[in-house]
């Protein structure tokens, strides 16, 4: 009987990676048939403004990306959370196709043949991802194929300090990256770098985020939307977005004065974890953390022995 389940494990197996294979097959026999076929099309913008945000897990990519939204006029889509080297509207469609699911399945599948939809801004989102595998000159190649043409192309890159970044990956679990061969600590550090400017991977206009500033300071708020050529309200500062499910900490409770979330001081609920305090032995990231986010009084705590 043990032989005989583990016979049809391995059967099993076998069937979803060829099933997996096929797919990626037809993908690519797909990809090749719209490069020559929609040339028209391709030629044509598509998204006046694009904007391309990377950030890790709860570093208030959500919370950032909701406020954008606010701010923006006329057709606004986002794709949220997307995968790297995919076409993420083929992807939507094709999992509204398995779960059998009808609402709005016509726009995404004529999305994912290539038939746009003109769009004032299009936003997609990526977390926990290397700036390598986002930049990777594949998926930069296709990137017409699958968004479409844009007129204005924007990298937003968001950064939170990693003491209370950390605090809350560890309350929701999120520790592990899309990138095998990185962790957490090794991605914040890359994106820090390119946030000063010491690396260029993002080759589109780029804007670079402060989470903790963007939190706290209207007037800095008010720069990120003249950077980004949008229309300031502040709309949207006090949401709680339901992406995400929420804060790490109090989940949706703050929805609607969500600026009164101590969002900088989570660190100290894990300031007696040794665990949490080993993790700023890197004097790396604590020397990188410095230069962007300043001194987090209290944090001093940490590095004791």
């Amino acid at each position: 009987m043990p032989q005989k389940s583990l016979f049809l494990q391995l059967l099993q197996e076998s069937s979803t990676l060829l099933q997996k294979a096929n797919r990626q097959l037809y993908h690519s026999v797909e990809d090749v048939g719209r490069a020559i076929s929609q040339q028209h099309i391709l030629s044509q913008v598509i998204n006046y403004k694009e904007m391309r945000v990377l950030g890790l897990r709860r570093s208030g990519n959500h919370a950032i990306i909701h406020w954008m939204e606010k701010q923006e006029t006329g057709n606004v889509r986002h794709l949220n959370n997307i995968r790297v080297n995919r076409n993420p509207y083929r992807e939507k469609y094709e999992d509204l196709l398995r779960k059998n699911k009808t609402k709005d399945i016509e726009w995404w599948r004529q999305e994912a043949k290539g038939f746009f939809e003109k769009k004032d801004c299009l936003i997609h989102s990526y977390e926990d991802y290397s700036l390598e595998q986002i930049t990777n000159p594949v998926f930069e190649l296709k990137h017409d194929l699958y968004f479409g043409k844009s007129q204005d192309k924007y990298d937003i890159l968001i950064l939170r300090d990693p003491f209370n970044l950390l605090a809350s990956r560890i309350k929701k679990n999120y520790r592990g990256v899309n990138d095998k061969n990185k962790t957490d600590i090794d991605v914040w550090i890359d994106y820090a770098k390119e946030y000063l400017g010491e690396t260029n991977l993002l080759k589109n206009q780029k804007i670079c985020i402060n989470y903790n500033q963007w939190f706290a300071d209207v007037d800095y708020r008010r720069e990120i939307a003249s950077q980004l050529n949008l229309e300031f309200s502040d709309t949207g500062i006090n949401t709680v977005s339901r992406r995400g499910d929420g804060s790490s900490f109090e989940g949706r409770e703050y929805h609607g004065k969500a600026r009164n979330m101590d969002v900088c001081s989570r660190w100290k609920y894990f300031a007696d974890d040794p665990s949490y305090r080993r993790l700023f032995n890197n004097q790396e990231l604590l020397e990188y953390s410095q230069q962007i986010f300043g001194h987090i009084p209290g944090t001093e705590c940490l590095r004791e022995p």
